[in-house]
């Protein structure tokens, strides 16, 4: 029978024929299901487990037999991406550059230099996932992983007092939106600081029993995934090995509960031929590979600018954009200016975030 694991569905890996010594071993390794062993390579599973390569090929080979997937309706699948809300960022110019806003189900990179903006973004983000479903919003709650200390319970109050008086402006004489509140969305967002990688990995490791108790979270934000990883573990080797188990353990809560993952990464020079350089996000090609969107922030002049590098649905491009004291706001110029009016909002998201350029 099917059992329900941490990552979501698969057999019990005792049901699939494994010698005993091989089972004890995959259970002290935490290997339960089939869903565990998943897109692992025989490499990956031999060092994790004790495990023989030779015995790792049979295992995965074993596991996958079990598991047969099924094949996935693209009409349906499509159908039901179209319907997943986004959430806004209170900035026309960077939402339009997303396709929308920041997706559901995707694991978004924010990179940059400090103090353009990144942790702000993650802020508003819990703000902005809390907005009612009658306004076009999640309706959803907020878990945040900061490892550097830079949250500050002011700015998510400072955002969340814009939004609210946003949503009772633009909400119909027909919408309830009373529950929408600060103190709401102050309650929605589960804080965790975390003083290592230990930590960290603990806390996305109890994300299901999270979910568990407060199951309409939706956004988990980790700013930043870059910093204990440099520090606890400056070998490269290392480093790349917990790149790939947080990658897995990221990748799952985004597609198996619909939900939206932020995390921020810090720059890093890359040293080029000829003694060349340039700054690149941290943790290399192994974790490149994870983000399925990707922004990179960067100053120009006294202007943010967030330039899209990686996004399935979307071309790359840039936008521009400040911070207020209400959160990330679009840049003044004539563009906003018909923003202020309405034009263009998705009807079909039923998206009433047009005034995004006013303050609290």
């Amino acid at each position: 029978m099917m059992v329900e694991g941490l990552g979501g569905r698969g057999w019990p890996l005792g049901e699939i024929g494994l010698p005993n010594s091989q089972m004890i071993m995959l259970m002290n390794a935490d290997f339960n299901t089939t869903e565990d062993v998943k897109d692992m390579k025989p490499s990956e599973l031999s060092q994790a487990t004790g495990l023989s390569l030779k015995a790792s090929v049979e295992v995965l080979r074993l596991a996958a037999n079990k598991q047969q997937p099924n094949p996935v309706d693209m009409l349906q699948m499509f159908q039901e991406g179209s319907e997943f809300p986004q959430i806004v960022t209170f900035c026309r110019a960077l939402d339009t550059l997303l396709g929308g806003g920041l997706p559901l189900q995707a694991v978004t990179e924010l990179s940059g230099t400090p103090g353009v903006g990144k942790t702000q973004l993650c802020i508003q983000a819990c703000v902005s996932v809390q907005l009612p479903q009658s306004v076009g919003g999640v309706g959803g709650e907020a878990v945040y992983v900061d490892t550097r200390g830079s949250f500050t319970v002011k700015r998510l109050k400072d955002m969340a007092s814009y939004a609210v008086r946003h949503v009772q402006t633009i909400s119909g004489e027909d919408e309830d939106v009373s529950e929408f509140s600060v103190e709401s969305v102050l309650r929605g967002t589960h804080y965790f600081r975390c003083q290592n990688c230990i930590e960290m990995l603990a806390v996305i490791k109890s994300l299901p029993k999270l979910i568990e108790a407060h199951p309409k979270i939706q956004l988990l934000v980790i700013d930043s995934i870059s910093f204990h990883f440099r520090n606890d573990f400056p070998d490269v080797r290392e480093r790349a090995k917990l790149t790939r188990i947080v990658t897995k353990e990221l990748i799952q809560p985004a597609v198996k509960r619909k939900m939206a993952v932020i995390v921020t990464n810090h720059m890093t020079t890359h040293v080029k031929g000829k003694g060349s350089a340039k700054l690149s996000p941290a943790l290399g090609n192994a974790w490149g590979h994870c983000p399925t969107v990707r922004l990179n922030f960067l100053w120009s002049g006294e202007t943010r600018v967030a330039t899209l590098t990686k996004a399935p649905q979307c071309l790359n491009s840039s936008a521009y954009f400040h911070v207020s004291v209400g959160g990330l706001r679009d840049v003044c110029d004539d563009q906003t200016s018909t923003s202020r009016n309405g034009n263009n909002v998705p009807a079909a998201k039923k998206r009433k975030f047009a005034d995004t350029k006013k303050g609290p």
